[in-house]
């Protein structure tokens, strides 16, 4: 693997792993004390990954992950959610874009004969409010560089619990619309893949792609230094779980990393 690959495959694991919902306590953890720390603050860590090595693989590795904060004014860069610009943000309601990253696959990750995906970059607009203690999210991303990469929409409801001084775990739930040029470029197949991998041609349209359940929690360790773990289980859906690119349906990711906040 060349070094452009790896890195690759380090910002493609951070948007397989739905770090935005990880990252979301700690955010909150980074703006709970005060005004300034709200505008201001900066995390930054790395964690190790268990995931499947494409949308319905059956086959799991462990990857590297990084794991970011970051925070000045308006401005914002955070694992999951991209680089962007936060346009509103008050006590209840935040809204903004942000360049954000939408992960492909590579050809040794699937069946024999089927093409790989580019990687792409795309851009994220993203409303969230906060009621009753939960935070509802829905984003919407599209790719830019590889228009073929499609659209996706993520709605999600997370619910940050302070357990104890030192312990914030937060359970969230989620599901994602892909539209039809996303669900041909990761789950179809066309005829010179077919013929080539002996997978039946697949031409799947657009529709809900997935749904998930997420429990992430942080352990503060020092004043600085916290540990960070998530476990979760997604489930595609409709088009997307009957391609016969998908050798199971559900599968699980774990991490398991450290923060230190500046």
């Amino acid at each position: 693997m060349t070094n452009s690959d790896g890195l690759r495959r380090l910002g493609e694991a951070g948007f397989r792993c739905s770090l935005g919902m990880v990252m979301l306590g700690i955010s909150a953890s980074a703006t709970a004390d005060s005004e300034q720390a709200r505008s201001r603050h900066l995390a930054l860590g790395l964690g190790v990954a268990g995931l499947p090595r494409y949308q319905g693989s059956d086959e799991y590795e462990a990857e590297p992950v990084p794991l970011i904060d970051a925070r000045y004014g308006r401005f914002f860069a955070r694992s999951g959610e991209g680089i962007g610009i936060t346009a509103i943000d008050t006590d209840g309601f935040t809204a903004g874009v942000s360049a954000n990253w939408m992960r492909g696959y590579q050809d040794d990750d699937v069946p024999r004969g089927i093409d790989e995906v580019d990687s792409a970059l795309g851009a994220r607009l993203f409303v969230s409010t906060r009621l009753w203690g939960a935070v509802a999210t829905l984003a919407t991303t599209r790719a830019i560089t590889e228009v073929e990469r499609g659209l996706l929409v993520n709605a999600a409801l997370a619910y940050p619990i302070h357990a104890t001084e030192r312990l914030m775990v937060t359970p969230s739930l989620g599901a994602t619309w892909a539209n039809e040029k996303y669900m041909i470029s990761y789950f179809g197949i066309d005829a010179t893949e077919s013929a080539a991998s002996g997978l039946a041609p697949y031409q799947p349209e657009d529709g809900f792609k997935d749904a998930s359940l997420r429990i992430s929690a942080s352990y503060r360790m020092t004043e600085k230094v916290s540990a960070w773990g998530a476990v979760g289980v997604t489930r595609l859906l409709g088009d997307a779980a009957d391609s016969p690119l998908v050798e199971d349906d559900t599968h699980a990711i774990g991490l398991l990393g450290f923060v230190y906040r500046f």
